[in-house]
């Protein structure tokens, strides 16, 4: 497997990114994933922020202020290199999916030649283990794909790719809907542990609302400078706060809503203790915000 340094697929990034810039696209059906919360997944949350605080890092940096934030050509190679890290895996790439078709496009890769590049430049099949992912809204994984009957169409080009194991996870937005996928190859036949493959489903809902924030944070026709038309920086500042309390009240909803599912009592004292954190954490960024007036 030729190895590389990690590179965004400039006119695929620029042809997806565009199509939402159309306000419909955000009204339109999407592809869902199952993202039910349990208790692990709520703990996971936590679990991952103790031991990856340079995903977190990472992730905190993409969704800074709009006139600090990077670009998202910027964001995709970090991502994809941190899910590298977290998988333990030599290669991989990120595909967005394009609102006019759902077909999965290749935007951003680590590790790959231009046959790999262009065999998967876009994807609309049910067959590939991305395509399989995309397609139940939910991670896959392939230890071994020459034991994989329906990778038959891509054996060629793994075996000059070096690939023998492969992961899918979908990429979601903060309503749980599918934005995209990230996938990670080995060279090996691999199946990854439980531990890892938990942290990865967490680390697609986390990354896939940075993405999705990126390519829904300007709307269509408004510009981000100064001067008529242009969104101020009370009116950006307030949609920020009112994004981030509601983000923060959804995960409060979802911690209250799965505590029936803990039976530990240590458990749930710390389940009820992030609770309350989070009412308090509402509460001072509304009190901050009104304040500022821009509330």
């Amino acid at each position: 497997m030729s190895m590389s340094t990690s590179q965004n697929l400039t006119e695929p990034l620029a042809h997806v990114t565009a199509s939402y810039l159309d306000p419909a696209v955000w009204s339109r059906p999407r592809p869902a994933a199952t993202s039910t919360p349990t208790a692990d997944q709520l703990l996971g949350f936590a679990d991952l922020a103790l031991n990856g605080p340079r995903l977190v890092q990472s992730l905190n940096a993409a969704t800074a202020s709009p006139h600090e934030r990077p670009p998202l050509a910027a964001v995709l190679p970090t991502l994809l290199e941190d899910a590298l890290s977290l998988m333990a895996a030599e290669a991989g790439n990120i595909q967005l999916i394009d609102p006019a078709d759902d077909s999965l496009v290749l935007v951003t890769q680590f590790g790959f030649g231009a046959e790999f590049v262009d065999h998967f430049a876009i994807v609309n099949d049910s067959g590939s283990v991305c395509g399989r992912a995309a397609s139940c809204g939910a991670q896959v994984v392939v230890a071994d794909v020459r034991e994989d009957p329906a990778c038959t169409p891509h054996q060629q080009v793994f075996r000059a790719a070096g690939v023998r194991a492969v992961q899918s996870t979908p990429l979601l937005d903060g309503g749980g809907r599918m934005i995209g996928m990230i996938s990670t190859h080995r060279r090996q036949p691999t199946e990854p542990d439980e531990r890892q493959l938990q942290f990865m489903g967490l680390y697609g809902h986390l990354a896939g609302a940075v993405v999705a924030h990126h390519l829904g944070s300007v709307p269509p026709g408004v510009s981000s400078g100064s001067g008529h038309g242009a969104v101020s920086r009370e009116a950006a500042l307030a949609q920020v706060l009112d994004d981030a309390v509601n983000g923060i009240l959804q995960a409060g909803l979802s911690f209250a809503e799965s505590t029936s599912l803990i039976t530990d009592d240590h458990v749930a004292r710390r389940v009820q203790a992030g609770i309350a954190a989070l009412d308090d954490t509402i509460r001072a960024i509304r009190l901050t915000a009104y304040e500022l007036g821009v509330l």
